[in-house]
């Protein structure tokens, strides 16, 4: 049966950014040709409702909103929803069929699916449920409405950006020639969970000399050695939102042609910072960057998209890519920029700027270091 939503506290406290971003979903009624949006990525839902479980459904329709979970979340969704205006919640292990019985999709036609979060056969199982209602797939749904960032969100991220930081300034305090990668990155973690990190936002990335080139590489049983370069890449997690920072430090001697290398991953990162305006499309600054990169002799050996997003995950829309091309970078979204230049079997280097979209420029929040750090 279903229930109108009272939580336990703030009840009339949530972030209005998720109020502008209903909206927008609704007016999108009509480009969909559907009257409700189905929601079943978690983050989405996340961002929509602020539940942060691992099971849900969260059904838009003009007048009302629908979240469905199962009765594991029974007492969890008194705490965590918010209040938001006609909001029902259902509690049963069998959604769709519950759903339909219930009568709660009655005068609705079609329903909108975010299809690049769904299987094929899932979305067909679905259909077969709810006929003769249309389950009509939609790409990038609702991910376009969540980029922008309210200032309650800001504060979690600029937050977990402080963790972050403070590790890594540690971390250069403990990491030492003979450690292991893995021993390293088991650190790392440690590190941010007594600093007040609620997880890790990604896997944690550390590799060292020869295998700085492996631009995602796991850690390994490798030890560091004297007068090699090692990368890591990790972030912390505060309320949800989690971001991540890649950094290149020295084990001893930076040769001459490690500082020119960075020098210019330096003036890529200062390039896109001024050059980026809301309404830009992603691939247009890569471009940017990317040729500043190339003139300066490394564009072979930039080996992957410039940036992307910073939210309730370490890498979301926008992607900053020259082989995407319709993402747009919005107003009030933080975007993390990472150019690398890696060169294979002997070294690679990687530093990561974070910043918030403003309407004359980035603002930055987290600058990665002028130079390389050297232990």
């Amino acid at each position: 049966m279903a229930k109108k939503i009272i939580t336990r506290e703030n009840v009339n406290k949530y972030p209005k950014i998720v109020d502008r971003r209903l909206e927008q979903l609704r007016f999108s009624f009509e480009e969909q040709k559907a009257e409700a949006i189905a929601v079943s990525f978690m983050p989405n839902i996340r961002y929509l409702t602020n539940f942060s479980g691992s099971n849900a459904l969260f059904f838009i329709m003009e007048d009302e909103l629908h979240f469905v979970t199962d009765d594991t979340y029974e007492e969890q969704i008194q705490d965590e929803l918010y209040p938001l205006p006609n909001l029902y919640t259902h509690i049963t292990r069998d959604p769709w069929i519950y759903l339909v019985e219930n009568n709660v999709f009655k005068g609705v036609q079609g329903i909108s699916f975010e299809a690049d979060f769904m299987a094929y056969s899932e979305a067909v199982e679905i259909r077969n449920k709810i006929r003769p209602i249309k389950f009509k797939p939609a790409d990038n749904l609702v991910s376009r409405f969540t980029q922008p960032k309210d200032p309650d969100e800001l504060i979690h991220i600029k937050t977990s950006l402080e963790l972050a930081d403070k590790v890594y300034n540690k971390m250069l305090n403990i990491i030492k020639v003979g450690m292991t990668e893995i021993e390293i990155a088991n650190e790392i973690a440690h590190q941010c969970r007594l600093a007040g990190s609620e997880g890790d936002p990604q896997d944690i990335i550390v590799v060292s000399g020869p295998r700085c080139s492996q631009v995602n590489g796991n850690p390994s049983h490798k030890k560091i050695k004297k007068q090699e370069l090692v990368i890591i890449d990790f972030g912390c997690k505060v309320n949800g939102y989690g971001t991540a920072i890649s950094r290149t430090i020295a084990m001893g001697r930076v040769t001459k042609e490690q500082k020119t290398m960075y020098e210019s991953l330096l003036k890529a990162r200062s390039l896109a910072r001024n050059e980026v305006r809301p309404g830009m499309f992603g691939k247009h600054l890569d471009t940017i960057c990317r040729n500043s990169i190339k003139n300066d002799g490394f564009g072979a050996f930039f080996k992957h998209g410039f940036g992307h997003g910073i939210g309730l995950r370490a890498v979301e829309q926008p992607i900053i890519s020259y082989e995407i091309t319709d993402q747009i970078i919005p107003e009030e979204c933080v975007v993390g920029v990472e150019p690398g230049i890696y060169i294979s079997n002997k070294f690679g280097m990687r530093a990561e700027d974070v910043f918030l979209i403003g309407k004359n420029g980035g603002e930055m929040l987290l600058p990665a270091p002028e130079q390389i750090a050297i232990i």
